[in-house]
């Protein structure tokens, strides 16, 4: 089914206008909201839907690489169950140019896909963690077993709470409630430590970012999966307050990087002579090989930012945000939803 309407509020599949003026240019994405490009008006909100392939938990369901697309993932899940709208989904999912910020740590909205898809994520960062070593012997640096074991107890650590946020839809109304905000204590808890590895791996240096974009990643997870739970328990001005802390930690860490940051170093592979048209090539090639990189970095520190941002339309038009989020899990066939903004 197509997600219908609640309390007034229309949850829907993305319409053609705002794909098209995507497409176009007079829209424009910025973290899970669409905005006119010329004011930065939002006019819609997205959210990832949990169609029940993913929900399902199948055990078929292998760990995807961080940087994987969302529509192989859905598409292999959808297939299996039946789904003959697939080719509609998948070209919103490219028009919308969303597919690896959908199923990267990041996300779309609210984590709700389900713990399947969920612990692969998780899965995916520890395996990123996991490859460090051999990074930061090259700059002298080592992570040894302890540290290391460590480390995967955490994301075990965060598996679990997970599945335990999934569960909790499953429970009364008043057993939900205390585990939702038991998960956000305790992902409240990951997040600051991720923080702190992902700062250290940093250490203010641009030239050490690739050692800490797995730990920056992990934060941005933990802190999505805090917001998540503070939204089902409805507790709106906490999860508000969480999403703008998460995003103030990505800033604090990543703000500062840039495309020239990224780009100079990675320029310094050449041994072009300065002012030289290689020199030049060199140049737009360094741009272009950590382009995708800067892309990252901002669409995670924007969907940390606007994780909370369908809140307050939700209060304006009386609907719980429990609600809302249990018409989204409802969803049976669009990967994604969006609501429309109140005008």
């Amino acid at each position: 089914m197509i997600a219908g309407a609640i309390g007034g509020l229309l949850l829907r599949e993305i319409p053609g206008p705002l794909l098209h003026g995507l497409a176009s240019g007079e829209y424009r994405l910025f973290g899970s909201t669409i905005r006119q490009a010329a004011n930065g008006r939002i006019v819609g909100f997205l959210q990832e839907a949990a169609p029940r392939a993913l929900q399902s938990g199948n055990p078929v369901l292998a760990p995807v690489s961080i940087a994987a697309d969302l529509g192989q993932l859905v598409q292999g899940e959808l297939i299996r169950a039946g789904v003959k709208r697939l080719e509609a989904g998948m070209a919103v999912l490219q028009t919308l140019g969303a597919a690896n910020l959908a199923v990267s740590a990041a996300g779309l909205g609210v984590s709700l896909v389900g713990f399947a898809v969920m612990s692969a994520r998780i899965e995916a960062v520890r395996q990123a963690v996991s490859a460090l070593p051999d990074q930061i012997a090259d700059v002298g640096r080592k992570i040894d077993q302890i540290q290391q074991d460590a480390v995967d107890l955490e994301f075990v650590e965060i598996q679990a709470l997970a599945r335990s946020a999934d569960e909790a839809w499953r429970l009364s109304d008043v057993a939900a409630e205390s585990r939702w905000r038991e998960v956000a204590r305790a992902a409240l808890h990951h997040q600051a430590r991720f923080e702190l590895r992902a700062d250290r791996m940093l250490a203010g240096d641009a030239r050490r970012y690739a050692l800490a974009d797995p730990f920056l990643d992990a934060l941005a997870l933990t802190a999505a999966l805090r917001v998540s739970a503070l939204i089902a328990s409805n507790e709106s001005q906490a999860a508000r307050e969480a999403a703008a802390d998460g995003a103030r930690s990505l800033e604090r860490l990543t703000g500062g990087l840039g495309l020239a940051d990224l780009s100079r170093i990675e320029q310094r592979k050449s041994d072009a002579p300065p002012g030289t048209r290689q020199w030049a090539l060199a140049q737009a090639c360094a741009n272009e090989a950590v382009r995708d990189t800067v892309r990252k970095m901002r669409q995670r520190e924007a969907a940390a930012l606007t994780r909370a941002a369908p809140l307050a339309d939700l209060a304006q038009r009386g609907v719980t945000p429990r609600d809302w989020l249990a018409q989204v899990r409802a969803e049976t066939e669009a990967p994604v939803l969006v609501m429309l903004a109140d005008r």
